[in-house]
């Protein structure tokens, strides 16, 4: 796994500091990432690398992602379930990391602890991406596991590429949801795509997709019906691999 993002599960951590300083911002970020990082990539069996990154462009129709972005992969479902396990037990059972500075304490809020599960990739990057373009999608309610395939089938072999032509992405990812231990109302998408960049020329999908003969398939109606509860645009702080420092 020497490559950034192919691990099969990730876990999501989002945070907000609102009324922090820049001199706080700094303190608060230092510590992310030259303590904490490594402490959780080290403290927890299965993980094996971690990234951050910053929300640069929110969705447009409202504050629906976290200012910060904590990614750790995990190996494989073993340390997923390990996670969880810890989690839902007794605290004596988790790891205990270094004292958080003040910052943390009286300005970060946790918005996003959530475990995805990767379905499928489409591209590589040479490098940790710089820019990500995530995007939550959930299928529409009611759909039977026929629609689910056609679903399916569709985003993964003709929307990802289409998504990754029109927009400069060079890896494109699906994942799905395990576990959302935190995410506000109405709840964590189903799906997540994760389109990456990996230099600052990679730009987001707009709202409207590109006209012409790059323009995006219309795909089935099952997808026609989808609902995308966020699109947002991450560009990185941060990145930790241990035995790379």
């Amino acid at each position: 796994m020497d490559a950034t993002f192919t691990s099969p599960y990730m876990y999501w951590v989002g945070m907000d500091t609102d009324g922090a300083s820049d001199t706080q911002l700094e303190e608060f970020n230092r510590f992310y990432n030259d303590v904490h990082m490594h402490e959780v990539v080290a403290m927890n069996p299965g993980f094996v690398r971690a990234h951050r990154y910053e929300l640069a462009k929110p969705d447009p129709r409202g504050d629906f992602g976290p200012r910060w972005l904590a990614v750790y992969e995990m190996a494989d479902q073993l340390a997923a379930a390990t996670y969880s396990a810890r989690n839902d037990g007794p605290p004596k059972g988790r790891p205990t990391y270094t004292p958080v500075p003040d910052v943390w304490r009286e300005n970060a809020k946790t918005r996003w602890r959530i475990i995805w599960h990767q379905i499928a990739e489409a591209g590589s990057l040479a490098e940790p991406p710089y820019s990500l373009f995530l995007v939550g999608i959930n299928p529409p309610t009611g759909a039977s596991e026929a629609d689910l395939d056609e679903f399916n089938e569709f985003y993964t072999n003709v929307h990802v590429g289409e998504v990754m032509a029109a927009s400069n992405y060079g890896r494109g990812t699906r994942w799905e949801q395990s576990r959302a231990f935190l995410h506000p109302d109405p709840g964590c998408p189903r799906y997540l795509a994760n389109y990456e960049a990996d230099d600052m020329t990679g730009k987001e999908l707009e709202t409207n997709p590109p006209s012409g003969p790059r323009s995006l398939s219309v795909g089935p109606v099952v997808w026609q019906e989808h609902s995308t509860p966020w699109r947002l645009v991450y560009n990185r702080v941060h990145s930790y691999t241990p035995g790379e420092e």
